[in-house]
């Protein structure tokens, strides 16, 4: 009988499904959306951007977020175009990030030529 994470991993992208098999048994844990439990990201892939894992952030409308940095998110879809405009990180332009699964926004890919990083809206992810 194949279990439930089994045939979960049947159907994800060849690269998270990879990342999940070489993270069994590790003690690392992962990062779900919240909406659908969706495997995101590891929690090994947590970083440090300015000196910090997490960061409360006001967007130009007055919405504010706390989002968490990581290095990968392969559980997220990115989408739009690349905007440079009311980055909160200098130097890096942002996309939109969402759940592949059920398309819920995730949070943001930032990007500056070869250097990148999700900054995942902390209230919208959940952890082992």
């Amino acid at each position: 009988m194949i279990d439930v994470l089994d045939k979960e991993r049947q159907a994800l992208d060849p690269k998270l499904k990879d990342l999940l098999q070489e993270s069994e048994g590790s003690d690392g844990g992962f990062v779900y959306c919240a909406l659908c439990s969706h495997v995101i990201a590891r929690q090994a892939d947590r970083i440090e951007v300015n000196g910090a894992h997490a960061h409360l952030l006001t967007n130009p409308h007055g919405f504010r977020f706390n989002v968490g940095c990581f290095s990968n998110a392969l559980g997220c879809a990115i989408s739009g175009d690349r905007e440079a405009a009311d980055s909160w990180f200098e130097g890096f332009c942002w996309r939109i990030c969402s759940c592949e699964e059920c398309h819920a926004h995730l949070g943001w890919y930032f990007d500056r030529g070869e250097h990148y990083f999700y900054g995942l809206i902390l209230s919208n992810v959940q952890t082992d």
